[in-house]
């Protein structure tokens, strides 16, 4: 598979597992102004989307006049440096040895294979390393089950500043990323894939919902429908949402005294109580929500 794909895959799976949005006063966005704190010029705060259709993208002309007024993006990942997708490949894959037929019995892998065949147009064998959890994305974000070609947001707000010769810098290593995908235990990433099998068009289908709820760039109805499908699993959210949010504050705060930023993060982790435009404000910034 070409990197693009697998850097889109793995951005992918972070925003599947998890998200949640959070609004002020009233005010329901996907892009915020930063500023006061004695920022010298403000920094512009994105939510994005790691697989969305074009349809639903955001209006990328406007987001390029955003880009314009800063000099430099943060992104969670440093998307053009190739060491990151090298980085990011090796994280794809289940480690000592470990295939798929160790995660199932013949007939749930004989069920597993028909559904990469079917989705995906590859068999079981062909991509027997890779981790369940990221086989299950690569079957939802497949232009055969959406029925378009995703694009990922990051990738687009970042060839915009690379066209512009900005800076980009990631907040997190590869690392540090794929860290935060092995938190599902293989047994269970095999579990969730198995069932997929079984009803695929339902993990289309709210993939789609949310797609549409980010056209709408509707921030609070994203945060319901993400609330709703993590309810069981908060010690997950706080480990890929809460916790990375907590230790972005300091770098944004630091860089954004630097040089005026573009940040653009998955849409998840802008809301809720830890969200980052809640602790942005609690240090004291004013974010003004903006309508694209």
């Amino acid at each position: 598979m070409k990197n693009s794909t697998f850097k889109l895959v793995s951005l992918g799976l972070l925003f599947l597992l998890v998200g949640q949005s959070f609004s002020q006063q009233n005010s329901s966005a996907l892009l915020y102004e930063i500023s006061g704190k004695q920022l010298s010029r403000p920094s512009y705060l994105l939510g994005t989307f790691h697989a969305i259709c074009p349809t639903d993208m955001l209006p990328a002309d406007k987001l390029t006049d955003y880009i314009d007024r800063t000099d430099q993006m943060l992104l969670e990942l440093d998307l053009d440096d190739p060491a990151v997708t090298q980085t990011m490949v090796g994280g794809l894959m289940m480690k000592d040895g470990k295939t798929l037929k160790n995660l199932y019995t013949d007939a749930e892998y004989a069920k597993v294979d028909e559904l990469l065949k079917s989705t995906i147009g590859v068999s079981a064998e062909m991509v027997k390393n890779i981790k369940p959890s990221m086989l299950a994305v690569m079957i939802v974000t497949n232009p055969k089950s959406l029925g378009c070609t995703p694009s990922a947001v990051d990738m687009i707000v970042m060839q915009a500043a690379a066209a512009k010769k900005k800076p980009v810098n990631g907040l997190e290593t590869v690392a540090q990323q794929m860290a935060f995908l092995d938190i599902t235990p293989l047994k269970k990433q095999a579990q969730d894939l198995y069932k997929m099998a079984a009803d695929p068009q339902r993990s289309v289908d709210e993939l789609k919902s949310m797609m549409a709820v980010y056209r709408a760039q509707d921030s609070d109805k994203l945060f319901n429908v993400m609330a709703k499908q993590m309810r069981n699993e908060r010690a997950m959210q706080t480990k890929l949402l809460d916790d990375r949010n907590k230790a972005w504050i300091p770098i944004l705060e630091r860089e954004m005294k630097s040089s005026p930023a573009f940040i653009a993060v998955g849409a998840g982790h802008l809301g809720g109580l830890n969200g980052v435009v809640k602790l942005l404000r609690v240090k004291g910034y004013k974010l003004k929500p903006i309508r694209l």
